[in-house]
């Protein structure tokens, strides 16, 4: 499936995490023409993306992050000139909004369960909310992987 054009819209924030760009999404996780070419549902599962994530931070920034201006603002590692932070803020996003793509696409324009299954072992949607929930993880400096112990 050749890869969708990236359309230049920007999806505003709230301005302490950075606004985003669909292209961006649309470049850096390969989103194909089925999903991409309609503009205004990726401008809306990117919309829906941000709040999640947004609501997911929202104790976490309370509580560590309040007196800083944006989220680039924030002391951090720096990886080539970009803050850590806002890297795995857009990979939370970006990948939250690609498993949104994922699971509206195909019930909508895969019928024969064959085409799913084929679709589905190339790109699945739990794998990108995976990815998603790690980077909130590493933002917050929690572990990815919990355990319980009994007393």
């Amino acid at each position: 499936m050749p890869p969708a054009q990236a359309p230049e819209q920007i999806v505003r924030n709230n301005g302490f995490y950075p606004d985003l760009n669909v292209a961006e999404l649309v470049e850096n996780y390969a989103v194909p023409a089925q999903y991409g070419n309609n503009n205004g549902m990726m401008a809306q599962k990117l919309r829906l993306a941000i709040i999640s994530v947004n609501k997911d931070l929202s104790l976490y920034w309370a509580e560590n992050w309040p007196g800083d201006g944006t989220l680039a603002e924030v002391p951090s590692d720096d990886f080539e000139g970009q803050s850590l932070l806002v890297i795995l803020y857009k990979h939370a996003v970006f990948s939250l909004a690609k498993s949104f793509l994922l699971t509206s696409s195909l019930g909508e324009t895969h019928r024969d369960k064959a085409a799913v299954k084929a679709q589905e072992s190339i790109d699945n949607e739990q794998h990108w909310l995976k990815q998603s929930n790690d980077a909130i993880s590493q933002m917050m400096n929690t572990s990815k992987n919990l355990s319980v112990a009994l007393i």
